[in-house]
Parts: C-alpha cells; sequence; structure tokens
C-alpha cells in the first residue's frame, strides 16, 4: 500500500512508498499517473517497498529510495540502489515478546493455502515424525483464499483431503489444521496472533524462495526458534544466522531432524532473543529507520524534521496494496485519489500523525468527499 511515512512542511519534503505490486500494476501501466507521480517530487521523496527479492531490478528515477533486504535487490546494470535495508518485517508490534508462560503446542506453522509455502512438504516432515514415534503437538494456522478457477494451480484448495488421507484421526488429535476461509489474509487480530506464538515452542516455515517472512519476524520476537532453509533466515543479520535462533535446513528430507533439535534447544530455560528482537521489534527499529530517513535526506540536501514521522502499525502498513485484490490486506482508495490526498496542506496531512492508521483514514476523506458531491 502507499505509505505515508513522512508529512511534507515548509520546511522540508515528505515521504511516502508505494509497493512493488501497485508499481507494476497501476503505476508502469499508466502514463499520466507517472506524469502525476513526478510532479509531486517537488514536496515528497518516493520510496519503494519490495515485497519480493528482485536480481533483475531496473532502476527507475521515479523511485528515489528502495526498501528491501542488503542482499535482495541487484540492478541488472550494476548500478547502486539507494536503499533503506529494511522493510514491514522489521516492524514486529511490542505482543510479539517472550513469555514464561507453558508451552501448549510443540511446533507452529503459519502460512497461506498456496503452493510456494511448499504445505505438502510439510505434512510429508510431519508423517515422517510421527512414523519415527516422535508425537509432538502440532497447529497449522492456514488462512484459505475464496475459491477462484483461474488460481487453481497456485492455490492448495484440496488441503482437507490430503491431510485426511495422510494422518489418522488419532494423529489429528494431535496436529492440528485450522484452517481459515474468513477475513483473509488476516482472520486473527494480532494480540491474538501473538497468543499461538507464545503458546508453542518452535516455529517452521517450509518455502524455499521466500525471503524476509513476516510470520518468521514474529516467531524470533516471541522468543522461539525458527527451522527453514536458508531464505527464511534472510531476514536476520549474518551473524544472527545461527542456533539457537535459526535451524538452517540444507535438505527439504532432513526437516525433521533439524527439528528434533530445534525442540531440544527449547528445553535450556536460559534462552536469550534480545539480539534478534534489537533488529525486528518496533520498540527499537522505529528509531533505526528515522536514522536511515535522516541519513536519505542529508545525502540528498534536504532539511529533515523527524517531528512529522508517521510511523505506527508498519508492520501491516508498508506492504499492503491499494484497491487491488479481495481481501483485507487493502486500502479502498484509487490511486488517482491518493495522489490527490498527497496535495492536501500541512494542517490535514499533520492530524494523520494522529491516526494508527493514517492511509485507512486518509480514504474515509475521500468517501466523504464522494458522498458530498451525490
Amino acid at each position: 500500500m502507499a505509505c505515508i511515512l513522512k508529512v511534507p512542511t515548509a520546511k522540508g519534503k515528505g515521504v511516502v512508498t508505494f509497493t512493488t505490486q501497485e508499481r507494476d500494476k497501476c503505476i508502469f501501466r499508466d502514463r499520466e499517473l507517472q506524469r502525476k507521480m513526478a510532479s509531486m517530487k517537488e514536496n515528497w521523496v518516493v520510496g519503494l517497498h519490495h515485497n519480493w527479492h528482485d536480481h533483475s531490478l531496473l532502476y527507475n528515477p521515479l523511485f528515489d529510495f528502495h526498501m528491501a533486504g542488503e542482499e535482495d535487490l541487484k540492478e541488472v546494470n550494476g548500478r547502486e540502489i539507494p536503499l533503506i535495508p529494511m522493510d514491514a518485517c522489521n516492524f514486529v508490534p511490542e505482543c510479539f515478546q517472550p513469555s514464561s508462560t507453558a508451552r501448549f503446542w510443540d511446533i507452529l506453522y503459519i502460512a497461506r493455502a498456496v503452493y510456494f509455502k511448499k504445505i505438502p512438504d510439510f505434512f510429508d516432515c510431519v508423517r515422517e515424525l510421527y512414523d519415527r514415534g516422535h508425537r509432538h503437538r502440532i497447529l497449522f494456522l492456514c488462512p484459505v483464499p475464496p475459491y477462484r478457477w483461474s488460481e487453481r494451480k497456485t492455490v492448495f484448495y484440496n488441503i482437507h483431503k490430503v491431510y485426511d488421507r495422510m494422518f489418522s484421526e488419532e494423529e489429528k488429535d494431535r496436529f492440528t489444521l485450522l484452517t481459515l476461509n474468513y477475513r483473509y489474509p488476516f482472520p486473527f487480530d494480532l494480540e491474538t496472533l501473538a497468543y499461538f506464538y507464545r503458546s508453542s515452542r518452535i516455529f517452521v516455515h517450509f518455502a524455499d524462495d521466500e525471503r524476509r517472512c513476516r510470520v518468521a519476524a514474529y516467531a524470533w520476537c516471541s522468543g522461539i526458534p525458527v527451522v527453514g532453509m536458508a531464505c527464511i533466515g534472510s531476514l536476520l543479520p549474518p551473524p544472527l544466522r545461527r542456533e539457537p535462533f535459526f535451524f538452517e535446513v540444507r535438505d527439504m528430507g532432513r526437516f525433521h531432524e533439524r527439528i528434533e533439535e530445534a525442540l531440544s534447544s527449547v528445553r535450556t530455560p536460559s534462552l536469550n532473543f534480545d539480539e534478534v528482537r534489537n533488529c525486528l521489534g518496533e520498540r527499537s527499529t522505529k528509531a533505526v529507520f528515522r536514522d536511515h530517513l535522516k541519513r536519505l535526506f542529508e545525502r540528498r540536501q534536504l532539511e529533515f524534521e523527524d517531528g512529522y514521522l508517521l510511523l505506527s502499525n508498519l508492520d501491516r502498513r508498508l506492504g499492503r496494496h491499494m484497491n487491488f485484490g479481495n481481501d483485507r490486506n487493502v486500502v479502498p482508495l484509487s490511486m488517482e485519489d491518493f495522489l490527490s490526498i498527497l496535495k492536501e496542506g500541512e494542517e490535514r496531512l499533520g492530524a494523520l500523525r494522529n491516526c494508527q492508521d493514517p492511509e485507512m483514514e486518509a480514504a474515509k476523506w475521500s468517501r466523504s468527499s464522494e458522498r458530498s458531491s451525490i
């Protein structure tokens, strides 16, 4: 979602970011939108939030900086990209924190029912664990998108049939598949979601081509180890991609072994996750992000006023999309309406600083204007 990070004032420019999906599905398909964005840069510094890694990025001067991990972008001509090495995963809310309460589930996995999450491989791993006599209690939270024939090759719609075929009723008493087909893709509020993490011993993620996963960030901030392929660990700085924080799996067929090792590690009561929490928890990272923005402004010889920052709820705001898709990860604003809102004066935009969700509040302005014109 286009995200307002700093309000422009008479002294300095504002900051706004767009997602790569908005770039590809809206901005790059409309020359008039590109013209409007270029003209607004008189008052705005424009960033691009990458929702996926891109090793064939083509530089475009429309964007003044990029938000992604240091290893996630590579410009095709070798050009240096102005980078803030953070994204939505770096702003985990405070409700995700370690707990001394008893853990009910041994293993937690949270993934949408899409094939790139490698759910069949997860099922195979659970089958292997159970066949070896490890009767772990497992919770799999799995939001399922509404059925669309066009997405049948990417969405694991027959997940229940596969689950029923692979596991007995007794095994399903210990391996809970909780599919959720409402409020997609975020059926729970964050406080509720955090409860599942605090009640679990380890977190697993089976994707083999997904970097900087938000659900893994939630696990680390909750003080529980993560088991996954190397791409999952890319969210952490290289020195922290190690046990007891991250148990890297090099071969999908050996996943069960690393799970057992991770479960053994949590029997040590003195595990300290402060290092990873400082990299991912919003209590620490908001200040780091502010410093990145300040340096960006200094390099561009611009004045920076940090009193006009809008840094609430960035773990959701930075990565969601504007007015396309049929789920809860969108804001009901057209790109044209959003660009019009960015032309509002300092006083009105400044009022957004008091909002937990500035873009949703701005969407109310647009709807109010539409009603008054009827």
